[in-house]
């Protein structure tokens, strides 16, 4: 008995139409300006954008920042100091507040943590965005009997919100690519 596997057949109609489907929505959503998460439109005539942060007392980026490089990176448009789009990350702020102590004891029983960054943005010299502001706010619980989890837990939810600022700066960025002119329209009219 020769029996093809299952993962080597060829989709019957059902299996074609569902593969027409998806392929008719990937149309549909491309052709709006959807783009997926990560996508990073640069305006036309520009092939790569440099991401800038200083910060005098801290040793290494934080993760926002290598979040925005590594994504720019996989798409090959990670440029050096002279890139023609720059995205200068002016400050980041990361803010915790108690929200709730238990009634039990007296202790801390939830955060509340906000991260804020303020950010420039400029293509081939012209301001696009200055002192562009985003904040993501998360809450999380707090449990001083198991403090190394508890730390644990707010580092990673701290890198989640600083991925989750970098999707939010680049759908910004994008809105503003998509009202851009390109240079070679500018000089036609």
């Amino acid at each position: 008995m020769n029996t093809i596997p299952t993962r080597f057949r060829r989709p019957g109609p059902i299996g074609r139409a569902r593969l027409a489907l998806a392929g008719a929505c990937m149309l549909v959503l491309s052709g709006c300006g959807f783009h997926l998460q990560g996508a990073t439109p640069l305006p036309d005539g520009v092939d790569s954008m440099y991401v800038n942060y200083n910060d005098d007392y801290r040793v290494g980026d934080p993760p926002l920042v290598e979040t925005l490089q590594q994504r720019l990176r996989e798409q090959g448009l990670l440029g050096q100091v002279d890139a023609p789009a720059q995205l200068d990350i002016r400050r980041i702020d990361n803010q915790q507040r108690i929200v709730s102590v238990s009634p039990l004891d007296g202790r801390v029983a939830e955060y509340e943590l906000t991260t804020r960054v303020v950010f420039d943005y400029t293509v081939n010299g012209a301001t696009q965005l200055s002192n562009e502001t985003l904040s993501v706010t998360r809450n999380y619980s707090f449990d001083d009997t198991e403090r190394l989890a508890a730390e644990a837990e707010q580092r990673d939810l701290l890198t989640r919100m600083h991925e989750e600022l970098a999707n939010l700066i680049f759908t910004r960025i994008g809105t503003v690519n998509d009202t851009l002119v390109p240079a070679s329209a500018d000089t036609a009219s």
